[in-house]
């Protein structure tokens, strides 16, 4: 774990292992959560490649800075890539994180070699059953929510595992994260965009179904998509193992 100061912030860095002539795998989570989703994975690519999963600003143990939005991310995310010494980078991102992912992609597309984009969109429109939970409920907003992140076919002690830390932001941030989605349309600059994307999507995903992935690859030029059977929006923590071995060939293609 690292502390990186950008300005007078803090941000909290997951940066395992050493890449050699690799380039590193940088993860993105999603709204309202924090690095500790990607926590199994790093430690499982650590040991053959340089992992780094940021928690992005006011999320986690990262200080909040200055705005909520999907750009702010993506400079926090070359921020600290630059802080790093990091200049090609393949990009993992989960829904909000995928958006962020696709942002960076756009803004520096000489920097990145690949990316895989899971539960990812053009658009996020937020439900607003999403938005009145979090604003009445948020102490119980995790457990109330979870039916809409995993697959009814997903283990139960599982999913109450994952459940307790999908949200690691306050409620003001988790709330500000669905509004700058809500918000958000990918960049036109996609249609430009020549590195390999991997976008893998649950086939029970009910926040992004898969539809959307086929959608958002329509618009790339390089882009396949792999639907996870019997998976929620959060597929890679629900087959673990089958998400591992998709990325695994991903990243020997790319990096």
């Amino acid at each position: 774990m690292r502390r990186l100061l950008i300005g007078d912030l803090r941000m909290r860095v997951r940066d395992e292992g050493d890449s050699g002539a690799r380039a590193p795998v940088v993860m993105v989570h999603g709204a309202g959560a924090s690095s500790v989703v990607w926590m199994d994975l790093v430690k499982r690519l650590a040991p053959a490649r340089r992992v780094i999963a940021p928690d992005l600003p006011g999320h986690g143990q990262s200080d909040a800075w200055h705005e909520t939005s999907i750009d702010l991310y993506r400079d926090a995310v070359g921020t600290m890539c630059a802080k790093l010494g990091v200049t090609k980078v393949v990009l993992v991102g989960h829904s909000m994180g995928a958006a962020v992912a696709l942002a960076c992609a756009a803004a520096w597309p000489e920097r990145v070699t690949g990316l895989c984009l899971v539960g990812a969109s053009e658009r996020f429109p937020t439900d607003p059953a999403i938005v009145n939970v979090l604003d009445n409920d948020f102490e119980h907003a995790a457990q109330r929510l979870a039916p809409l992140q995993f697959s009814p076919a997903t283990d139960g002690d599982l999913i109450a595992r994952w459940t307790a830390v999908t949200i690691a932001a306050s409620q003001q941030t988790t709330l500000a994260d669905y509004r700058a989605l809500d918000a958000w349309q990918a960049p036109p600059a996609l249609a430009k965009l020549g590195m390999p994307v991997l976008l893998v999507t649950g086939s029970d995903d009910l926040l992004t179904p898969p539809r959307r992935a086929h959608e958002l690859a329509a618009r790339l030029a390089n882009a396949r998509v792999v639907i996870q059977q019997h998976t929620g929006h959060m597929c890679f923590l629900e087959r673990p193992d089958e998400f591992n071995n998709l990325l695994d060939n991903f990243l020997r293609e790319v990096a």
